[in-house]
């Protein structure tokens, strides 16, 4: 982060000492009190204004200490794991129905699951196990 900091600096102090002669009298911002702004990328995760609230990664642990984690992909994708482990173990796609309503699809399964995303409480389920609340682990 130190280092992004002084390469922008940089860039500023190189783009304020360019010749302003090869401008042929165009104002520059040496001579028109401009203001020359960089933007700096920052390096936390940001979520778009667009993108939909269920985007992320939801995690459940049972009473028994286990845990189950779902990740709802920005690109309408869906995956499920058990215990944190780096295999899938269910795959698909997810379709927002509207009013925090989504239909999950898993492959190879006949019918289509129906979730729920409650944004007051931070919560997501699968319809047909309300107790089963996930929690959001972290963004899209």
């Amino acid at each position: 982060m130190v280092i992004l900091v002084f390469v922008c600096l940089a860039v500023i102090l190189v783009a304020g000492c360019a010749n302003s002669s090869a401008n042929n009298g165009a104002a520059t911002p040496e001579t028109s009190n401009s203001v020359m702004i960089t933007a700096v990328a920052s390096p936390l995760p940001t979520t778009s204004a667009s993108q939909d609230p269920i985007v992320g990664k939801w995690s459940y642990t049972t009473p028994h200490g286990s845990s189950a984690q779902v990740v709802f992909g920005a690109d309408g994708s869906f995956s499920g794991y058990i215990d944190g482990g780096s295999q899938v173990i269910r795959s698909g796609t997810w379709q927002n129905i509207g009013g925090g309503k989504y239909t999950v699809t898993i492959s190879g399964q006949a019918s289509p699951e129906n979730w729920m995303l409650n944004i007051n409480t931070n919560m997501a389920y699968n319809s047909a196990y309300p107790t089963l609340g996930y929690s959001r682990v972290s963004g899209g």
